[in-house]
């Protein structure tokens, strides 16, 4: 589904098959991101937010994250959880909710001083201006440090 989503399975039988890996495995948290990408693809905006949210808080709560991560693996699942929840709305047109979550996302990643996320972030907020403004500035920002970072 993330690589070519032709060769995946129709969305109401892909879900119907994570449900039944969730009723057994609840904590299963790559499930969760699974159900969240199907229900991109249907645009049910109710689903995928409640799955990607379950996803995070999985990862969170089965500590997979800190262990893949080193020691700052909660601070890191919880700053993308913000950055992709603001995605998430930014694609369904829910401007104000993004701004929010990216505002959050932003507030979390400068507190850990994580770059590449604040770098991410800008990305996401230049995205959003150009829904509401037309902003140049913030496009050749994000290039400068993108460049500094090494970032593509």
């Amino acid at each position: 589904l993330k690589n070519d989503e032709t060769k995946a399975l129709a969305p109401a039988s892909l879900q119907k098959e994570l449900n039944n890996l969730l009723k057994f495995n609840p904590d299963f948290a790559e499930a969760h991101y699974l159900s969240y990408l199907n229900s991109l693809r249907v645009q049910d905006v109710f689903s995928s937010t409640h799955s990607l949210l379950h996803y995070f808080d999985r990862l969170i709560l089965t500590g997979a994250e800190s262990k893949s991560n080193g020691d700052e693996g909660y601070g890191r699942s919880l700053r993308y959880a913000a950055l992709n929840l603001a995605a998430l709305h930014c694609r369904f047109g829910h401007y104000q909710q993004a701004e929010l979550a990216l505002q959050e996302a932003i507030r979390i990643a400068q507190e850990s001083n994580d770059h590449v996320c604040l770098q991410h972030c800008l990305s996401w907020l230049y995205i959003l201006e150009q829904k509401i403004f037309d902003s140049c500035v913030l496009l050749e920002h994000s290039v400068n440090k993108s460049l500094h970072f090494g970032l593509p």
